[in-house]
């Protein structure tokens, strides 16, 4: 898993090309099941979405509370 973060917890990647959201899942060891939300480039994105260069991507959790 990429250690160097900036301050805003963001990691920057390289990956290979014709990549999916479910690998950058499994370079960073997070469950699928536990992505509830992805956005590539602000917009929603399902797990197969294949990503390209220059492309954000930021994984949220459910959230739970009562």
């Amino acid at each position: 898993m990429p250690k160097e973060q900036d301050s805003e917890g963001r990691s920057k990647i390289e990956i290979p090309k014709g990549s999916s959201v479910s690998y950058v899942l499994k370079v960073f060891n997070i469950p699928e099941e536990e992505a509830y939300i992805v956005l590539v480039n602000g917009r929603h994105a399902k797990k197969n979405v294949i990503l390209l260069e220059g492309d954000e991507m930021f994984v949220f959790p459910a959230i739970v509370g009562g």
